[in-house]
């Protein structure tokens, strides 16, 4: 039996059972062994809990816990981790999946996160169809807005114009970022509580990114690590993709954004992608 690396993985989900263990079992098969998986239910059926419950019964690290409270990201993942067993989390969205080509990326990303300096991980993730980029970091925008980079670009063009004016980042490669998505961060635990956690007054979206922001003016410096050693798939928003964003994470984001981002100098660590905005 492979040796567990130190690991408490958290995912939240709210019904859509099916996909969840997809997801579990993706991990066990792509993934590294790992010290706990936390099944973090939101308001789920009792029909779909039944579907989890049997689903994990072959898996003696994994827990069913629930957390019966309206719906908020930040409130879910911060339970989540005060209640978990590892030093180092890792939390996943419901609507990732690994794929063959994930082999060997959570240690490369938990390799990342243990290094002196370094906060949140992230890494390249891929729409379903496994050919276009969801996800290759995350770089601020005038106006208190956020985007992901090369989002929707296909990932084999990405790679082979490196370089290019284009594509002028080589996302093969590990990157500091401003932020990368909370749909598959990784971070020591001491770290994550060193800042407070996520801030709660997020409920949906932006959290992720306003995390990534303390942590990096705690000087716990958010990290991509390049599709040189894999990518994971991101169905996206699969559990709750009819839910409006409420206008106070649009609020809380542009308070939080608007301090990393300089106009003279676009984004901090992806400036050739955001220089001359205004």
């Amino acid at each position: 039996m492979r040796d567990s690396l130190d690991i408490s993985v958290i995912i939240p989900f709210y019904n859509k059972a099916a996909m969840t263990l997809d997801c579990v079992r993706s991990l066990f098969e792509y993934g590294p062994s790992v010290k706990e998986v936390l099944l973090v239910s939101n308001n789920s059926s009792e029909n779909e809990l039944q579907e989890i419950r049997d689903g994990i019964k072959t898996w003696n690290n994994v827990r069913l816990v629930t957390y019966n409270h309206p719906f908020n990201y930040q409130k879910i993942n911060n339970w989540a981790i005060s209640r978990a067993v590892g030093k180092t989390i890792l939390m996943l969205n419901n609507d990732i999946e690994l794929r063959p080509a994930s082999k060997g990326l959570l240690e490369k990303m938990y390799e990342k996160a243990q290094k002196k300096g370094v906060g949140i991980v992230g890494c390249v993730l891929l729409y379903g169809n496994e050919r276009l980029i969801q996800h290759a970091g995350v770089f601020l925008l005038p106006g208190g807005q956020a985007d992901h980079l090369y989002v929707a670009k296909k990932y084999k063009i990405a790679l082979e114009n490196a370089g290019s004016k284009d594509y002028p980042y080589d996302i093969s490669k590990d990157m500091p970022m401003t932020a990368v998505t909370g749909a598959a961060q990784m971070v020591r635990k001491d770290r994550f509580d060193s800042v407070g956690g996520f801030d709660e007054r997020f409920i949906i979206c932006g959290g992720d990114v306003d995390l990534c922001l303390r942590m990096n003016a705690a000087k716990h410096q958010t990290w991509f690590v390049g599709g040189k050693y894999g990518y994971m798939l991101h169905k996206e928003s699969q559990s709750r993709k009819f839910t409006p964003i409420p206008y106070s994470d649009f609020y809380w984001s542009f308070l939080s954004y608007s301090k990393g981002f300089d106009t003279k100098v676009g984004d901090p660590y992806l400036p050739l992608i955001t220089e001359g905005m205004k």
